[in-house]
């Protein structure tokens, strides 16, 4: 049976301090948030929790209660934003909104280790395609397989996400999940009761938690080589691409179509040069290659209104839009 979550709860000047003093020596942050909706139209900032390189400390910062204290916490916002510190992050885009939103401070050198295990899958696991077009088919929002391949064209470079939980799982890691507990509460009252004071303890060891898991998954991505110097370097270019993402979508309701899908963004894996157009579903400005087209000869004449991932998720949603075709006006 696991150990309790050790963590410092951060609701002061005093333990801000202290906690300060020891994130600023640590070249490594693990970085999780909790909220209501964090990354929603509705979305409040709960708690900023950060650890050190292998969770040996764990800081649970009340943002609601140092409200009233954000000018002393520039020091530690100077480290957020110090790109000489690597922040390893699970799915980074909701709390690089968040942090941005309620503090005015932009992440920086982030390395999003659900983008490290995209990249495996093919550099390092030599998966095949059809084992990335096979994982459509699991889940939850899960496509039938006659459905992709009549869409084919949808699902060129197109990747499922895959949950922390479920990363775990597969790599057979010897440590607990996610409460389950916590996770049926969130379910069944949703994710409001993060606004609750006080937070209660079960609360604040399942944010604490998801820091060791983190911790736990960056050192296992190293020890299989999934990250390595040869390409941290790219991936964390990837990860801030991945963080900006949503940053230009913007917040969307939890019921808009184009909002949150396990599917990954196009233009994040790589940065496709060349002109880029703004895609009616997600709002992103996109470069062709991310949308349908539609040539005459070897001449492209249109374009979809929508990105191939808008598409997709239409799909996956079952859900009817219309799809009108542009005219690309050639660059001068």
């Amino acid at each position: 049976m696991d150990e309790p979550t050790k963590y410092v709860y951060c609701n002061d000047l005093t333990s801000v301090a202290y906690a300060t003093h020891i994130l600023t020596q640590s070249p490594v942050l693990i970085i999780d948030c909790e909220g209501r909706n964090i990354g929603g139209l509705d979305g409040v900032l709960s708690l900023m929790c950060i650890g050190t390189k292998r969770a040996e400390y764990i800081f649970l910062f009340d943002v609601l209660a140092l409200r009233p204290f954000k000018y002393h916490l520039l020091p530690l916002f100077c480290i957020l934003a110090n790109s000489a510190v690597k922040k390893i992050m699970w799915d980074c885009r909701n709390d690089f909104l968040e942090i941005l939103s309620e503090y005015d401070v932009m992440l920086t050198s982030i390395v999003d280790l659900q983008l490290a295990e995209v990249q495996a899958r093919t550099t390092v696991k030599r998966e095949k395609d059809f084992q990335r077009i096979v994982r459509f088919t699991w889940g939850s929002r899960r496509l039938p397989l006659p459905t992709i391949k009549q869409n084919s064209e949808l699902f060129f470079g197109v990747h499922r996400l895959q949950g922390m939980d479920g990363c775990i799982r597969e790599a057979k890691l010897p440590t607990a999940g996610k409460d389950p507990e916590v996770v049926a509460m969130h379910k069944a009252v949703g994710s409001s009761i993060w606004l609750n004071r006080p937070l209660p303890p079960k609360l604040l060891a399942y944010a604490a938690h998801d820091i060791e898991l983190i911790a736990v998954l960056y050192e296992h991505f190293k020890a299989k080589a999934w990250i390595t110097p040869a390409n941290e370097l790219l991936l964390v270019a990837q990860s801030m691409r991945y963080a900006y993402s949503l940053f230009y979508q913007g917040r969307v309701a939890d019921d808009d179509v184009f909002g949150p899908c396990a599917v990954l963004p196009l233009d994040v894996l790589s940065d496709s040069r060349g002109p880029k157009v703004q895609c009616y579903g997600c709002n992103r400005m996109l470069s062709l290659s991310c949308y349908t087209l539609k040539k005459q000869g070897k001449k492209l004449q249109t374009r979809s209104n929508i990105c191939r991932i808008c598409q997709i998720k239409l799909l996956m949603k079952e859900t009817i839009y219309p799809i009108i075709w542009v005219a690309i006006i050639p660059q001068m």
